[in-house]
C-alpha cells in the first residue's frame, strides 16, 4: 500500500520544529528539490511552506539564491519579546476555562517528563517539552487571531532560548519550568480556573526569561 503523502500543514510543522530545535541551524540552505524528494511531494507544496516560513520570519528567500533558515538577531528578538509580553497580557480575556481533562493530563505528563531531562541532560528534548507546553496552552485559547499571534511570536523566540541553554544552568532552567507548570496546573484546577491568574503567571515567566536572556548577553563569555 502506498504511504499517504504528508499535507502542506504537516510539512510546515515539521520544518518549523526542525528550525526551532536548531536541527536546521541559522543559515542552513533549504532547496525545493531536496525537500520535495524527502517528503515525497511536488515542489508546489514545498514552495507554499517556504513562503509561510518566510512570512513568519523563520526563513529568508532571495531570488536566484534560494531559501535559507533566517539568522538570529538579538535586537530584533527583544522587539519580538516585547510584543509577546503584550499579547500574553490579553490571554486572561480570551482563555477558555475550565480546561479540559485532556489539557490537564498533558500538562501533568510534561511535568513528569522534566525529571527524565534531569537524567539525560538532553537539551533538544527539553526544547520539545517546551514546545509541547506551548501547544497545550494554545488549546485553551479559542480566539483564532490571538492564538495565531501567540504561536508565531513563540516560534520566533523559542530557538534563541535553546541556543543559549548549553551556556546556562540547566538545573535552574528545569526548576523554573517545573515551577511554571506547577503554578499553571494549580491555576487551572482551583475551582473552574482563574484566567487572570493564568495570564499573569504566563507574563511573569516570560519577563523572567527575557531578563535571564538579557543578563546572559551582558555577562562574560
Amino acid at each position: 500500500m502506498t504511504a499517504t503523502k504528508p499535507t502542506t500543514e504537516q510539512i510546515f510543522r515539521e520544518l518549523r520544529e526542525r528550525i526551532c530545535l536548531l536541527d536546521l541551524a541559522p543559515g542552513a540552505r533549504l532547496t525545493e528539490e531536496a525537500l520535495a524528494r524527502e517528503f515525497g511531494v511536488s515542489r508546489t507544496p514545498i514552495r507554499q511552506v517556504l513562503d509561510r516560513l518566510e512570512f513568519e520570519h523563520l526563513v529568508d528567500q532571495h531570488h536566484g539564491a534560494g531559501a535559507r533558515v533566517a539568522s538570529l538577531d538579538s535586537r530584533d528578538l527583544r522587539d519580538v519579546w516585547a510584543v509577546r509580553l503584550r499579547v500574553a497580557d490579553l490571554v486572561g480575556e480570551f482563555v477558555k476555562l475550565p480546561a479540559s481533562p485532556q489539557v490537564i493530563a498533558e500538562l501533568q505528563r510534561i511535568r513528569q517528563d522534566i525529571e527524565q531531562i534531569r537524567r539525560t541532560r538532553d537539551i533538544r528534548e527539553l526544547g520539545r517539552l517546551y514546545n509541547r507546553f506551548h501547544e497545550t496552552f494554545l488549546r485553551m485559547v479559542p480566539n483564532q487571531t490571538l492564538r495565531w499571534m501567540h504561536d508565531v511570536l513563540f516560534h520566533q523566540t523559542a530557538r534563541e532560548w535553546l541556543r543559549f541553554l548549553p551556556e546556562m544552568d540547566l538545573d535552574a532552567e528545569l526548576d523554573i519550568m517545573e515551577d511554571e507548570l506547577d503554578q499553571t496546573i494549580a491555576a487551572l484546577t482551583d475551582g473552574d480556573g482563574d484566567p487572570e491568574r493564568l495570564a499573569k503567571l504566563r507574563a511573569e515567566h516570560m519577563r523572567e526569561l527575557l531578563a535571564r536572556f538579557n543578563a546572559h548577553l551582558r555577562g562574560p563569555h
